[in-house]
């Protein structure tokens, strides 16, 4: 086992220094924080002390459990997640943050995954392309899968110079990617708030169905998870954690409406969708970061854990009002009461249960088709009863 290697950085957002870190380079974690030079670059919005950091930067890090990727990281000899962030310099495609070695000479420009061309042979690895893939990469080899969340196989890849995720399934059917296109669908036909538009390829020898879509970030915006923005300033014991949610966008200058709109919209649809996972990281803001001003909400992305694809026979013996979620509550009906006005979500405009058919059928390992599409048309009916 390595010993520690203590090692200076500057945390880095764009080209403006925030402040600076000493970080062991063996196991990837920060040791010590400076005095920030440039406080409101802090993340968190700057309300972050030096314990919050180091916890930001460990969560920062792709999860261990995401797909292969401690065996691969293992072949690489790479003993933690963090470590493989600190040799890609923290970069990801979510935001503009990064370490820089205060020993080279380094910019933005320079590294950045925005507008500089990179491969994603990790990725690649995930899902079985390149598995005689040449592990000893060149220094300048920066990678977006050292960051990239979510416990579902994923790789990036660029087409015409746009950027473009590729997300994987849990066990040997395609449904967790096809429900993302269901939910695209749904989304389409409402036209009501952005949401991120997923569509179907094929990959490997098997031909498997992954989902792919395209970044929402970009060279001048980035993404701010919703964890961010609760945790950026203290909640008050009397408000709900959505409420101070909602609160911390007005005090960003961001419409009190509408966000509600948004959220509550989110809300309907994922009911209909049984979404179980809208958890803190599974939406946020878009901030321009040149000036960090709050754009709006980010598009809705991420609802592939949805339609029963865990327990595809319950619509046959349950009134599908309990289901528990990941998220502001731990029920879908206690969701719903976050919800001031059901309208914003159009129950005349929703996709029929022969469009969700002819998308779950092109996957005959997808088990209980007729059972997923009852359960669909019980959500509605009770929407339909509130």
């Amino acid at each position: 086992m390595r010993g520690m290697e203590e090692k200076l950085y500057s945390l880095m957002h764009r080209d403006n220094p925030v402040c600076a870190i000493s970080i062991d380079t063996v196991s990837g974690a920060i040791l010590r924080v400076s005095k920030p030079v440039n406080p409101e670059l802090l993340p968190l919005g700057g309300s972050i002390d030096s314990a919050m950091l180091k916890k930001w930067w460990q969560r920062r890090a792709v999860p261990v459990g995401q797909g292969k990727i401690q065996r691969i990281l293992e072949q690489m000899g790479i003993a933690t997640p963090q470590e493989y962030l600190v040799k890609n310099l923290g970069l990801s495609l979510t935001d503009h943050y990064w370490i820089k070695p205060l020993d080279m000479e380094l910019g933005w420009e320079d590294i950045n995954l925005f507008t500089n061309d990179f491969r994603d042979p990790v990725g690649d690895m995930q899902f079985g392309l390149e598995p005689d893939a040449i592990l000893d990469l060149p220094a300048n080899a920066f990678s977006p899968s050292s960051s990239t969340q979510g416990d579902l196989t994923k790789k990036w890849i660029i087409v015409d110079g746009k950027r473009f995720l590729v997300k994987g399934n849990h066990g040997s059917n395609s449904q967790e990617s096809l429900n993302e296109t269901v939910a695209t669908l749904l989304h389409q036909k409402q036209g009501r708030v952005p949401y991120v538009s997923y569509s179907t390829m094929r990959l490997g020898d098997n031909q498997q169905i992954y989902c792919v879509c395209e970044s929402f970030t970009s060279d001048e915006v980035e993404l701010i998870p919703a964890i961010d923005i609760v945790e950026s300033k203290k909640k008050d014991n009397a408000m709900s954690m959505y409420e101070h949610f909602i609160h911390v966008c007005i005090g960003h200058g961001m419409n009190e409406s509408a966000v509600r709109t948004f959220l509550e919209y989110q809300i309907l649809a994922d009911f209909v969708l049984t979404n179980t996972d809208r958890h803190l990281y599974n939406f946020g803001i878009l901030r321009n970061a040149n000036t960090l001003e709050f754009i709006g909400m980010a598009p809705i992305f991420d609802s592939g854990n949805a339609m029963f694809w865990q327990n595809p026979r319950l619509p046959g013996h349950s009134d599908l009002m309990d289901i528990t979620v990941n998220s502001f509550r731990n029920t879908e009906k206690r969701m719903l009461q976050l919800v001031r006005n059901k309208d914003v979500l159009d129950l005349s405009k929703l996709p029929t249960e022969e469009e969700l058919r002819i998308i779950y059928e092109m996957d005959p390992l997808i088990p209980y088709v007729d059972s997923i599409l009852l359960g669909y048309r019980k959500k509605i009916e009770q929407l339909n009863a509130i």
